[in-house]
């Protein structure tokens, strides 16, 4: 496989920055993301947000790379590798977390994988546009990281052609925000675990069926909420999958959302790690050697969590195991040009705190890359998921740790400044953090949302490693 970019990408990549300069100004860049951001939360004006989501969609940037089998959606074609260029371009750009995330890169490779041409005509138009937004209707009080627990139900009146919901979801990002909700509800009367599930498409707007309420966090901010169905209206015609067939679904859904999109994740994680490295530069934290060598060590990891991320990839695409080779080290023994135009250059060696610094999200080297030939494997892709069963609850164990230590090292490195807000706290704005401050409380919770640590640990040993099997009452 061939890991380096192209000529074709590099006029993509010219392409994204060029639109990027041009349409990220004005009123957007109050939108500009910081250490500890996250999709979900309320910082920042909604509506200035859901502008900068159409803009994303006039210009075609949401849903880049989609299979286009059954039609374009209105997005842009892209090779996997151009996916990248655009994540690395829009990180380095400073653009805003997406609030179209949970429809771009979750519900829309599920509807391309699962869903009927009449829903993928209905959704994913107008998600390309910008114009509808998503959550996620997954973990309940009781049924968290053990979904197949979950107790929410979905009956059907064949005669009005419509699911009625009732039941609680908890967790729910951005349910405040999104005009519209994917729902597992268990549609088989007496069915339990993963048996006798649906997957739903549930409008939002249906006052006295849907109540939202905002869960506040450590970091003062509402991004999760409690969501309750007391006889909410799905359609039948929005059943993805076919009735009871709803876990197939939403473990293709997660093996979208913990695995292969995890690559793009983590160019947000660089750009993170960059920053805490270049504040303990400039406190003089650097120079102290144990948290030196934490630094370094964090930088590694996350090269490790890319190079899995890419076997991953790699994996899906050549199953047959193939060792993949660095061309263009092999012939030249240098690594590709640097995009970024960062300040932060590659260290090709030097000092520790030279090796920290250099964990820049946008690396040009050619095993940093995915295989130009691997197809439309991410996101959108027929067959979303990795093949290997634990690939998922292994990709979220390595970031969820990595992601919690990099707060930890965020407060650390500022010493006892951490402890101070940026500004004096008034009536009006009584809980100030500034973005280390974010990056530290919010992920104390990455261990835990999306699957906890202890599941993903049993998953990997009664899946992959086929260990006896849990006790469950």
């Amino acid at each position: 496989m061939d890991f380096a970019f192209g000529p074709e990408d590099e006029r993509f990549r010219a392409e994204a920055r060029d639109w990027l300069a041009e349409h990220f100004t004005g009123p957007f860049t109050v939108l500009e993301q910081q250490p500890g951001g996250h999709p979900g939360e309320g910082r920042g004006d909604m509506a200035v947000r859901r502008a900068w989501e159409r803009e994303l969609g006039t210009g075609g940037w949401i849903g880049v790379g989609w299979d286009r089998t059954d039609g374009a959606y209105g997005n842009r074609a892209a090779t996997l590798t151009q996916q990248v260029v655009w994540a690395e371009e829009y990180a380095r750009a400073g653009a805003p977390g997406r609030l179209g995330h949970i429809g771009e890169n979750l519900l829309a490779p599920t509807l391309l994988a699962h869903g009927d041409s009449a829903q993928r005509a209905r959704f994913l138009p107008a998600i390309a546009r910008g114009e509808e937004l998503w959550c996620q209707g997954y973990s309940e009080p009781d049924a968290g990281s053990d979904l197949a627990g979950l107790r929410t139900r979905a009956v059907l009146d064949p005669a009005a052609g419509t699911y009625r919901i009732t039941g609680q979801k908890i967790w729910t990002s951005l349910a405040h925000e999104a005009d519209w909700c994917f729902v597992l509800a268990r549609t088989e009367e007496g069915s339990q675990r993963h048996h006798g599930l649906s997957f739903l498409l549930v409008p939002m707007d249906q006052p006295g069926r849907i109540e939202v309420r905002p869960i506040r966090q450590l970091t003062g901010t509402a991004e999760f909420n409690e969501v309750f169905f007391d006889g909410a209206v799905a359609r039948a015609e929005h059943l993805v999958g076919g009735a009871g067939h709803g876990w197939r679904v939403a473990m293709s859904l997660l093996a979208v959302e913990r695995g292969v999109s995890t690559l793009v994740q983590q160019i947000g994680f660089a750009q993170e790690l960059s920053r805490v490295v270049r504040l303990a530069l400039e406190t003089g934290a650097a120079e102290e050697p144990v948290l030196r060598d934490r630094l370094v060590r964090q930088w590694a990891e996350l090269k490790a969590m890319r190079w899995n991320a890419l076997r991953t990839l790699g994996a899906a695409q050549n199953p047959a195991g193939s060792p993949v080779r660095d061309h263009a080290q092999d012939s030249a023994g240098t690594s590709a040009q640097d995009h970024t135009q960062d300040p932060v250059q590659d260290p090709a060696g030097g000092p520790v705190p030279d090796h920290a610094r250099n964990a820049a999200p946008q690396r040009g080297a050619p095993h940093d890359l995915p295989p130009r030939n691997a197809g439309p494997q991410f996101p959108g892709s027929r067959d979303p998921g990795p093949r290997d069963p634990g690939a998922p609850s292994v990709a979220k164990l390595l970031w969820g740790g990595w992601h919690q230590r990099l707060g930890e090292l965020a407060v650390q490195v500022r010493g006892a400044a951490a402890a101070l807000g940026p500004e004096r706290w008034t009536t009006g704005r009584p809980y100030e953090l500034d973005a280390f401050q974010r990056l530290f409380l919010f992920s104390r919770a990455d261990t835990i949302y999306g699957g906890s640590d202890e599941i993903q640990r049993t998953i990997i040993a009664e899946r992959v490693l086929h260990l006896p099997k849990e006790s469950r009452r």
